[in-house]
């Protein structure tokens, strides 16, 4: 199956400021000097920068360095006044989609097949049906698989972002910012047994549930997208739950 490429991260095309503001720091340190402040929805551009003692990301400017967890970025191809072509969209860690995207063609995943958390389950309308036909062939097989998350918005996936910058460091890499999250995208399950015995984590691949989609998710359009082997690709770690629909 053809995949898109991802463009160099160091593309000059300019990153936003996101949140309420953010500092060019003269150093990539928090605690250092800062230069000057950038408003919400300020506009920089410069080169991304991992500092090797902290493994925080920083945009590298000609004044100085911006912490990569202020801004986002969205690629030119994803500018869409309608809903963006399935396979098309192009998002990482440093390629993004409008934190204001919303597919026009959302509907709701059946509950049976949704963990009964009392959230909302959405997919678009083209996913839904080879995700239903992927989760019922499982089952056929006896190997009960269900739908933890689905269809995230932007400003949702912001209070994700920052809570898991709370909760582990400005150096995670398990949450993505607001509109570099594929949840957005609407072609995308976070999957699970059903006890949620092993939910989010890497342990999820050695179930039967997860050796079975590695053996047959391909087969209906979906695909992993966070392996160990591209992490410095994507910028996120290894997710054997999370599995995106390209299309069959």
């Amino acid at each position: 199956m053809t995949r898109i490429i991802i463009p160099d991260k160091n593309d000059p095309h300019p990153w936003s400021v996101f949140v309420a503001e953010s500092a060019i720091h003269r150093d990539p340190l928090v605690i250092s000097d800062v230069v000057r402040i950038l408003p919400h929805g300020g506009e920089v551009s410069g080169t991304v920068y991992t500092n090797p003692d902290t493994d925080e990301d920083w945009l590298a400017t000609g004044e100085g360095f911006v912490p990569l967890t202020t801004v986002t970025r969205v690629h030119p191809g994803n500018i869409h006044s309608a809903t963006i072509p399935i396979g098309t969209e192009i998002i990482d860690r440093w390629w993004g989609l409008p934190i204001g995207y919303i597919p026009d063609d959302l509907v709701d995943i059946p509950a049976g097949w949704c963990i009964n958390d009392g959230k909302e389950y959405r997919l678009r309308q083209v996913a839904l049906p080879a995700l239903l036909d992927m989760l019922e062939a499982a089952a056929s097989e006896g190997v009960e698989i269900r739908v933890l998350s689905s269809w995230r918005p932007g400003d949702y996936q912001r209070n994700l972002y920052m809570g898991a910058i709370e909760r582990m460091g400005r150096n995670q890499r398990a949450s993505a910012p607001p509109g570099h999250s594929e949840h957005q995208l609407g072609t995308v399950v976070d999957l699970c047994d059903v006890e949620e015995k092993e939910v989010l984590t890497a342990a999820f691949s050695d179930t039967p549930q997860g050796r079975w989609l590695a053996e047959h998710a391909g087969e209906f359009g979906f695909f992993r997208s966070y392996t160990d082997e591209n992490t410095a690709r994507t910028g996120y770690i290894s997710e054997p739950w999370h599995w995106r629909f390209w299309g069959r």
